[in-house]
C-alpha cells in the first residue's frame, strides 16, 4: 500500500526543485470561462463550507492531498511537463472551481470548468536544495497556498531532479478534487503518460468518467426523492440521540483545540489475518463484519457500550467509467447495532454483518442529503458527520507496497503527504488490510491523557482481533463501567 507520512517527518530527496505552472494565456482563459450548470457534489459542498468557514481563522482547515513517488531515470522535463498537462485535461474535477455567494446568511456555490484545451503548462526551475528539510518546507508551503477550492489550479505540479539517480514526481491537489483513491491511481497514469512521451510516444489510456457529470447525477438522483432516502433518513433521524464520540479521553476542555498526533499500529500479521478470517467464516460472516463485532467488544470491555454506532467510509466508484476517475468518490454509512448481552464473537459478529448488510443497497444516497431529510423529519439539525466516530475498513491487499510498485517499473518510494492540523477530537480510525498486515491509522489531540488514553483503546481492539485469530472467539470478562 502507499505509505501515508506527515509531512513534518517527510525526507523528500534533496535535487533540483522543478515547478511547472499554468501560463499566461492559460490564466486568462480561466477569467473568460462562464458558468456552469452542473452543482458540486454533496459531498464538497460540505467540505467548502468547512473550509470557508475556517479560511480567515488560526485554524484553517488543512485540504491539501498530496503524494510523491520517484522514478529510478533521468529526468526528461518536458516529457512531465506534457504528462501533467495530459492529466489535467482528461480529468473534469481537476478543471473546476467554485465561486462562494454568502450573502444574507446563505451558502451558494457555482461552478466553473475550464475548456481542456485552455490548459497550459510551462517550466520553471526554482532552486537546488542540499537539504532536506528546507525542500519539505518549501513544498509545503505551496500545497498549503494552492489548496483553494476558489480558484483554478488549486494543484501543485512538481518535480525534484536528481540527476542520475533520476527524479520525484510531487503533486497535491485540493481534497475537493480528488481522494486516496484518486491518488493511487494518479501514480498509474502519471508513470503511463510519462513513459509515453519520454520514449517519443502518444500515450493510449483508457477514458475515464467524470466526477463533474457524476455531481449532476447524483444531484438527479436525490431530487427523485427514491426510497432509500427515506430509508437512510430514517435510521439517521433513530439513531441521532446515540451520538457520542469515540471513548478515548483528550485531555482538553470543551472547545479546546490541540496539534493533532498521527499514529499507526499494526493490528493483525499476515498468519493472523488468515486466522482471524477463518474465524469470522466459522462464525457465519465477513471479515468486515468480524472486524466491527470486535470493535464493538473491545468497546464494551474498554468503556461498557452496551450499542455500537459509527460512520463506515464506503467507495462509491460503482460504475466502470470511475474506477480511474479522479475526485472524491467516497460517502459515509451509518453502522448500527445493539449487543442486548451479547458478550461474545460468535454471538455478535451475526448482528454486525446485518447492520453492513442493512445499509449496503444505500451506499449511493450522499450522507449529507440523508441528514437535510432527517433533520426535516425530526424537525431539528442532526448531528454532522464530524460529530459521528468514523471506523472504517479498507481492503488494500490489491495495492499493497510489492504488488503496486510492481506493476510500474522503475518506480519506488510512493507516499500520500498528509498535514498536521489542530484538532479537538480523534479523526477517523482506518483499518487497512494489506498483504502482510492489518493495521489501523488515526490521529487525535498531541495530549498526555489522549496518548495514553488513545493507546489503550487501540490496544484493546488489538488484543480482541488477536484473541479471535488464536481461538476463534473472544469473551468479554470484565465490562467496564460505562463511559461516554
Amino acid at each position: 500500500m502507499v505509505e501515508m507520512t506527515l509531512t513534518e517527518h517527510w525526507q523528500p530527496k534533496p535535487g533540483v526543485l522543478l515547478e511547472f505552472t499554468t501560463t499566461a494565456a492559460s490564466q486568462a482563459a480561466t477569467e473568460a470561462t462562464v458558468p456552469s450548470d452542473i452543482p458540486a457534489t454533496y459531498l464538497q459542498e460540505s467540505h467548502i463550507r468547512r473550509w470557508s468557514a475556517r479560511r480567515q481563522t488560526n485554524d484553517p482547515l488543512a485540504s491539501e492531498l498530496s503524494f510523491c513517488f520517484t522514478i529510478a531515470r533521468p529526468l526528461d522535463a518536458e516529457a512531465l511537463r506534457r504528462t501533467y498537462i495530459a492529466f489535467l485535461q482528461r480529468h473534469e474535477t481537476l478543471r473546476s472551481w467554485f465561486r462562494i455567494d454568502e450573502a444574507d446568511g446563505g451558502f451558494a456555490l457555482t461552478r466553473y470548468l475550464l475548456d481542456p484545451a485552455a490548459v497550459d503548462l510551462e517550466t520553471h526551475t526554482l532552486d537546488t536544495f542540499t537539504d532536506s528539510g528546507e525542500l519539505r518546507d518549501t513544498l509545503v508551503a505551496k500545497f498549503k497556498a494552492n489548496a483553494n477550492p476558489t480558484r483554478w489550479p488549486a494543484i501543485v505540479c512538481c518535480a525534484i531532479d536528481h540527476g542520475a539517480d533520476g527524479f520525484t514526481i510531487v503533486y497535491s491537489a485540493d481534497h475537493a478534487f480528488t481522494d486516496g483513491m484518486s491518488v493511487l491511481t494518479s501514480t498509474y497514469e502519471f508513470h503511463a503518460l510519462y513513459t509515453a512521451f519520454s520514449t517519443g510516444q502518444e500515450p493510449v489510456l483508457p477514458p475515464v468518467g467524470s466526477y463533474v457529470e457524476f455531481a449532476r447525477t447524483e444531484r438527479a438522483a436525490v431530487a427523485a426523492r427514491p426510497p432509500e432516502l427515506e430509508q437512510l433518513a430514517g435510521l439517521l433521524a433513530e439513531k441521532a440521540h446515540q451520538v457520542r464520540p469515540l471513548p478515548i479521553e483528550l485531555g482538553l476542555a470543551p472547545g479546546e483545540v490541540a496539534d493533532s498526533f498521527g499514529t499507526k499500529v499494526d493490528m493483525l500479521d499476515a498468519a493472523e489475518i488468515d486466522a482471524f478470517a477463518a474465524a469470522c467464516k466459522n462464525a457465519g460472516g465477513s471479515f468486515s463484519a468480524g472486524l466491527y463485532a470486535a470493535v464493538a467488544l473491545a468497546e464494551l470491555e474498554f468503556a461498557g457500550r452496551t450499542s455500537y454506532l459509527g460512520m463506515n467510509v464506503v467507495g462509491t466508484r460503482s460504475e466502470p467509467q470511475y474506477q480511474l476517475a479522479q475526485g472524491w468518490f467516497i460517502n459515509l454509512m451509518p453502522i448500527a447495532f445493539d449487543l442486548d448481552g451479547a458478550q461474545r464473537f460468535t454471538e455478535l459478529i451475526g448482528r454486525a454483518g446485518v447492520a453492513l448488510d442493512w445499509t449496503k443497497p444505500l451506499s449511493n444516497v450522499p450522507i449529507h442529503a440523508a441528514l437535510d431529510r432527517a433533520a426535516e423529519l425530526t424537525g431539528a439539525p442532526l448531528p454532522v458527520t464530524t460529530d459521528w466516530p468514523w471506523v472504517s475498513y479498507l481492503d488494500m491487499r490489491a495495492v499493497s507496497g510489492p504488488a503496486l510498485e510492481a506493476a510500474l517499473p522503475g518506480v519506488s518510494g510512493i507516499n500520500g503527504l498528509g498535514s498536521r492540523s489542530k484538532i479537538g477530537q480523534t479523526s477517523p480510525i482506518w483499518f487497512n488490510r494489506e498483504l502482510e498486515r492489518l493495521h489501523v491509522t488515526m490521529m487525535y489531540p498531541d495530549t498526555p491523557v489522549a496518548h495514553k488514553s488513545a493507546a489503550e483503546y487501540l490496544g484493546q481492539i488489538r488484543t480482541t482481533l488477536r484473541a479471535i485469530a488464536a481461538t476463534g472467539d473472544f469473551a468479554v470478562t470484565a465490562p467496564a463501567l460505562a463511559r461516554s
